[in-house]
């Protein structure tokens, strides 16, 4: 009672990851049941309550080295494994923030609450984040604040460290093809079609619509060739703008985490250009410079054949 009768504690660190997006770094922490993975000195932890990720799920951690005698849990606990199990009691996806409790442990905490943040670190969530990791306690047995925050610090920042680590900077590239005597309104109509894509793109045999609704968001094309198959679904369209894009949801080619995007610009006089900009993981055996030299050849394929295919309607 004398313990609970003191001020709370509270504090907040944070630290900046250069590599890992928002988005990356949001998913490890949503993945409530395996911190495990990503935190240092935490042996082990697994769900025992509710599903992942989602609201009143319970996680038991174990084998951190916090104990409620101050330092290393290791040398102050007698040998016994250290453990607390926590309950997600706040999640808020659009803000990537999360808060989680800790209902029982040995570590003596008491009336523990803590709340993290993922701050984007630029314009588009390109640069990076901040993570933001706050907690309110009662005042625990044989520790001072200072000395919590500053392991909580270096626990922060071991785990910053290991998703950067692990993080693959994106490739991005643009190809771009002028049509000289067709105009946006000409082509467009071709490139909206999206499961007609055999009729224009070298080494496509087959293209056809495997589920969703022609000309809306989340139509899905099915896509093979001699050297393999992907499956690719519409993001957005816009008719208006001429642009539309999409992302490979499954393939056997290599592809992870690729989204691109088609517009067709108008230019001077009664051309038009098309732009094929991409993002996308890294593929296995190729170099950047080599694939977007590939989209070039390909995208200038097409654009004759575009051609060839609004000449033969006129």
């Amino acid at each position: 009672m004398k313990q609970n009768s003191q001020p709370k504690w509270e504090a907040k660190v944070s630290s900046k990851l250069t590599k890992a997006s928002p988005v990356k770094t949001w998913a490890i922490y949503t993945d409530f049941f395996n911190f495990h993975k990503w935190y240092p000195t935490l042996a082990t932890c697994y769900g025992i309550h509710g599903t992942n990720g989602e609201l009143g799920c319970i996680r038991l951690c174990s084998g951190f080295s916090i104990s409620s005698q101050g330092g290393d849990g290791d040398s102050n606990g007698g040998g016994s494994e250290k453990w607390s199990k926590e309950r997600l009691v706040a999640v808020d996806h659009s803000n990537r923030s999360l808060s989680y409790e800790i209902v029982e442990s040995n570590i003596g905490f008491n009336s523990y609450v803590s709340t993290v943040k993922i701050v984007p670190g630029g314009v588009d969530d390109q640069e990076g984040c901040v993570i933001e990791w706050s907690f309110t306690v009662d005042p625990v047995e044989g520790w001072k604040l200072d000395e919590m925050k500053k392991l909580y610090e270096k626990g922060l920042q071991g785990l910053a460290k290991r998703i950067d680590d692990k993080t693959v900077p994106k490739w991005e590239g643009k190809s771009t093809a002028e049509l000289k005597t067709t105009t946006p309104e000409q082509i467009w109509p071709f490139l909206a079609e999206f499961c007609n894509i055999d009729k224009f793109f070298p080494s496509v045999d087959t293209c056809y619509r495997k589920e969703g609704t022609p000309g809306q968001p989340g139509l899905v094309r099915y896509c093979e060739s001699s050297t393999g198959w992907a499956i690719e679904k519409l993001l957005t369209i816009d008719p208006i703008n001429h642009s539309l894009s999409y992302e490979i949801v499954e393939n056997n080619i290599g592809f992870k985490g690729y989204v691109a995007t088609l517009n067709v610009l108008a230019v001077e006089g009664d051309g038009c250009k098309i732009e094929w900009s991409f993002i996308s993981d890294p593929i296995e055996g190729m170099k950047l410079e080599d694939f977007v030299s590939y989209l070039d050849n390909t995208l200038l394929f097409m654009a004759k054949k575009l051609e060839d295919a609004v000449r033969a309607q006129i």
